[in-house]
């Protein structure tokens, strides 16, 4: 599972990518250690509106929820889904078919069990450009969104930094994003993009273990407690 995500990108610089401006363009703030176990909004692009760039708090809840975000997530937290479960809940089941999102990062953060302890990698693309994260959504009683992260299986690259589950983010690459979006796509092609190979190139750079105490900035150019950067 994954609870830090990264998006220290720029306003601009994610407007610019994507090529879809934000709704709220004040509110965006590059945030870079988004810790979900605190209530905090991700940068979205939802089914409903494909172009624009949204916020949505991190923690799926059922669709038009009324208590409280804490509430929710004490009692079932869905910070990730995993696909099974969007076959088998029927609440996350209507979400997925009919509120997919595509989630916006720079990076995540995965954890290695390695001689007895943990050590922490910061995976994000060669190129250092934000890219999106397979996500589903509702909209709560107060109109607000929510969002979780859609896991699946670790890949080959993945799993080399990433064993404390074997469950990593499904990454939608731009060129498959409106397909993700398609108000009329079919289950097995859903199921394809989420099983296809991606063709993202993705580097891991490890963390020195005062990396999330200190809270030290995770730009992909210099990061201070870095330990060494892998492929």
């Amino acid at each position: 599972m994954i609870y830090k995500l990264s998006n220290d990108a720029g306003k601009e610089e994610i407007e610019q990518e994507f090529g879809i401006p934000f709704r709220y363009p004040n509110l965006y703030t590059p945030n870079p250690i988004i810790n979900g176990f605190h209530e905090i909004n991700l940068s979205v692009v939802t089914m409903e509106e494909p172009n624009l760039i949204s916020l949505a708090i991190w923690g799926l809840m059922p669709q038009n929820f009324k208590e409280d975000w804490h509430i929710f997530q004490d009692n079932a937290n869905t910070l990730n889904v995993k696909v099974s479960e969007l076959e088998d809940i029927d609440w996350m089941k209507e979400s997925f078919e009919q509120r997919r999102c595509l989630i916006i990062v720079t990076g995540f953060y995965t954890h290695l069990l390695e001689n007895g302890n943990t050590c922490s990698f910061y995976i994000h693309q060669a190129n250092n450009r934000p890219f999106y994260l397979a996500g589903t959504y509702n909209r709560l009683d107060d109109g607000f969104l929510c969002t979780a992260l859609m896991v699946d299986k670790t890949d080959t690259f993945l799993t080399k930094y990433h064993n404390i589950s074997n469950l990593c983010p499904v990454i939608i690459p731009k060129a498959m994003a409106m397909d993700w979006l398609n108000q009329k796509a079919t289950p097995s092609e859903l199921e394809e993009i989420i099983q296809k190979p991606k063709d993202v190139k993705l580097k891991a750079k490890r963390l020195s273990n005062e990396f999330f105490l200190n809270h030290i900035t995770s730009d992909t150019q210099h990061l201070p407690l870095i330990t060494n950067s892998q492929d």
